[in-house]
């Protein structure tokens, strides 16, 4: 372990510190300061900080994209379903806190669709050899969207939030989205091979 690794440990630890106090007297004690309160909810938080940590994590992602296991995947899976049963409570029960309550599909878009394709854009990969399974799951996703997104301007869904966003709405939504997993993740792989590739052994 380096010398800086402690550093980086306890800067990281006061840091997690400082913000719980903050969190806990913003909710708790009522520091009008800190901007917390209940008017403050999971919805804002995650707008604040899903891209923002993603970013963060996107270097840990790109340097270990090779060393993740089984036990991983199912850490991963397991996750993503507690979420999804959050996001399910909060707006069936509901529950006021998590701000879920009103957000439509395009809002749910609009505030994760950039960072899960920045958190899994290390994991795509092309097939070496496209099959008919392949194609099939390819043309099934397709013809959902196509679906949903027919449904959501036409009959109208009201829950889709579509109603109202034109051509230039989804090209400003789904344009980066785009563009890092087919252009921008390649680029960074291939550097990132060279450079380890180049530098000199110990």
């Amino acid at each position: 372990m380096s010398r800086a690794a402690p550093t980086r440990w306890l800067a990281a630890c006061g840091a997690a510190a400082l913000a719980a106090v903050v969190v806990v007297g913003g909710y708790g004690a009522g520091w009008g300061w800190t901007g917390l309160s209940s008017h403050v909810t999971l919805w804002d938080w995650l707008e604040a900080l899903a891209l923002p940590v993603t970013v963060g994590l996107l270097p840990l992602m790109l340097r270990h994209r090779t060393r993740l296991g089984p036990s991983h995947k199912a850490l991963g899976i397991t996750a993503f379903l507690g979420f999804a049963t959050l996001v399910l409570a909060g707006y069936l029960v509901p529950w006021p806190w998590t701000g879920f309550t009103g957000n439509t599909l395009w809002d749910w878009l609009t505030l994760a669709l950039l960072p899960i394709v920045l958190a899994t854009s290390t994991l795509w990969r092309a097939p070496p050899r496209w099959t008919t399974r392949h194609a099939g799951m390819l043309t099934v996703a397709v013809a959902a969207v196509v679906v949903i997104v027919t449904a959501g301007y036409l009959v109208p869904w009201a829950w889709t939030g579509f109603t109202g966003n034109t051509a230039w709405d989804w090209t400003k939504l789904l344009l980066l989205p785009l563009l890092i997993p087919v252009v921008v993740t390649p680029r960074l792989l291939r550097a990132l091979e060279g450079w380890i590739t180049a530098a000199p052994r110990a």
